[in-house]
């Protein structure tokens, strides 16, 4: 019989242990999206490398709003940059693309722990401009999917 030495159980075990990393709430609230919407929309990541010496985070998550019954449109609410092998800092845009963020990084928030990322979350999640455009998306495929 091999010898396990690593310091978790199982993925069960792994998955628990991560349950507080930005990754993982980020992604819990992508998918609170379509089980909140009855998946007229739904949150999809997307996952890109930043591959530019003027930022210092070498990882993007996206964080897109799709309309399935709009051609499948998409919208970017916000994207989290962060550092492959540690789980702070992070950076947050709002409101603007990969693209955007390439030629111009200006992140609306930095959090350097998970209380910080939490409460920034939640800012972007319920401000009026992220609001304005779910239920401007939500009122549109509602009217085409009835």
């Amino acid at each position: 019989m091999a010898i396990d030495l690593w310091g978790f159980k199982d993925v069960k075990d792994l998955e628990k242990n991560t349950s507080d990393f930005p990754e993982t709430i980020l992604k819990e609230q992508i998918s609170a999206l379509g089980d909140k919407t009855g998946f007229v929309l739904y949150g999809k990541p997307l996952y890109m490398k930043v591959n530019t010496y003027e930022i210092e985070y070498k990882a993007a998550t996206i964080f897109n709003v799709v309309v399935p019954v709009l051609d499948d449109y998409s919208k970017t609410i916000m994207i989290m940059y962060s550092n492959f092998e540690c789980n702070f800092p992070v950076a947050i845009t709002v409101g603007k693309d990969f693209t955007d963020d390439m030629e111009c990084f200006e992140p609306s928030y930095e959090c350097n722990n998970i209380d910080e990322f939490k409460e920034a979350l939640k800012k972007i999640l319920c401000s009026d401009e992220v609001m304005s455009v779910i239920k401007t998306l939500y009122s549109k495929a509602n009217m085409l999917g009835n």
